[in-house]
């Protein structure tokens, strides 16, 4: 697989993250609420916060994958370190959505970082430096 390969995989498993909340959300309420303007919500359940938590996470990993993954298509260094960095990121951030919703603590810090590491080995790859 390519860098750009694992980039859309990686948005295509952001999308899922969302679904994923949103099922959630819809175990959680009823229709009738879910489609009012949502001002008196009863507290959220446990999965669902933790699914919003693993996408707000996923939000701020992103921001910082995909600059650097378009970088290092853009600049011919996509072989290699950053390919290989992708793909640790993607299969990192798959691993931690499904320990997040679980709820396995130190597991999900561990294959968080992994997935930072994998961005590391990225921005190592276009580095100017």
């Amino acid at each position: 697989m390519t860098l750009l390969d694992y980039v859309v995989l990686s948005v295509a498993l952001y999308f899922a993250n969302i679904v994923v909340q949103a099922v959630f959300g819809n175990m959680r309420y009823d229709p009738k609420t879910l489609l009012g303007p949502r001002d008196d919500f009863a507290p959220e359940g446990l999965y669902l916060m933790r699914a919003k938590r693993a996408q707000a996470n996923f939000t701020e990993a992103m921001a910082m994958f995909v600059p650097l993954a378009l970088i290092a298509h853009l600049t011919d260094k996509s072989a290699g370190l950053a390919t290989l960095g992708a793909a640790v990121f993607f299969w990192a951030r798959l691993a931690y959505l499904i320990v997040y919703v679980a709820g396995a603590p130190v597991v999900r810090s561990l294959v968080w970082t992994v997935g930072v590491i994998g961005v590391l080995m990225v921005f190592r790859a276009v580095a100017p430096f």
